[in-house]
């Protein structure tokens, strides 16, 4: 027999981020797994300050809870094991582009947005915000991608919320080593195949991913065999869309 696993259904919230801190403060400590799943929210997030916008229906708003069962060291290894444990929902196309976009080519499909609850010097406990495009509205921008434009099983925000859920109790908590998770990870990794632009210092460069170095800085190679490595603030993706 399966566990049951805590899952809640909101109509509307500010955030299940928030929503979830709200519980972790009355409640002290949850389930691992705990996931919340709203139709539509008022103040969704990304990464800084930038937010999520979204139309009621229209797209998966889910965060879900997760204790370690040992601590982590590192945030970026958070990251990687939440791209490896999602990417077998997705078809062959949905690639993760560092640090916490899920694209489909030049479109934007998706986002994550992780809180690390650290203690004692390691990672105990991590909220996992997951907001990803469904079906197209009318106001849908160019640069978005739609997971039911590019798969025939048709997914609603609470069929694929409980596929995730499943998912990451299965997988994410599995033991990797840090040479196996490495590998995984750049294996999913967008902007490999091919030169994309990149704004660096206020200057236009087309670069290709070479992969991610294990405190979580972006390795580029340049057009003249250069590779260098980036933290987030250092350096931009130009979108073409």
């Amino acid at each position: 027999m399966s566990e049951i696993l805590p899952f809640y259904q909101l109509k509307i919230v500010d955030s299940t981020q928030l929503e979830l801190k709200r519980m972790l403060r009355q409640q002290g400590e949850l389930d691992s797994f705990t996931t919340l799943l709203a139709e539509h929210q008022t103040a969704g997030r990304g990464r800084g300050v930038s937010k999520w916008h979204d139309s009621p229906g229209s797209s998966l708003l889910l965060s879900i809870y997760v204790n370690w069962p040992v601590p982590l060291k590192e945030s970026f290894e958070v990251n990687q094991r939440v791209c490896v444990a999602l990417k077998p929902i997705f078809p062959d196309s949905v690639l993760f582009k560092w640090p916490n976009d899920l694209m489909v080519g030049t479109k934007k499909l998706g986002g994550m947005l992780i809180e690390n609850h650290w203690s004692g010097g390691g990672i105990k406990s991590s909220s996992i915000g997951i907001g990803i495009n469904l079906n197209p509205t009318n106001d849908a921008l160019t640069r978005a991608a739609f997971l039911n434009e590019c798969t025939s099983n048709k997914e609603t925000p609470l069929s694929l919320a409980k596929r995730i859920q499943r998912q990451f109790s299965e997988a994410l908590t599995s033991p990797y080593t840090t040479s196996q998770l490495v590998r995984a990870y750049h294996d999913i990794l967008w902007g490999q195949l091919e030169p994309q632009p990149y704004l660096i210092n206020g200057k236009e460069v087309m670069a290709t991913v070479e992969g991610v170095t294990k405190n979580g800085r972006l390795a580029l190679r340049f057009e003249n065999n250069v590779v260098d490595t980036f933290d987030i603030d250092q350096i931009k993706w130009v979108d073409p869309n």
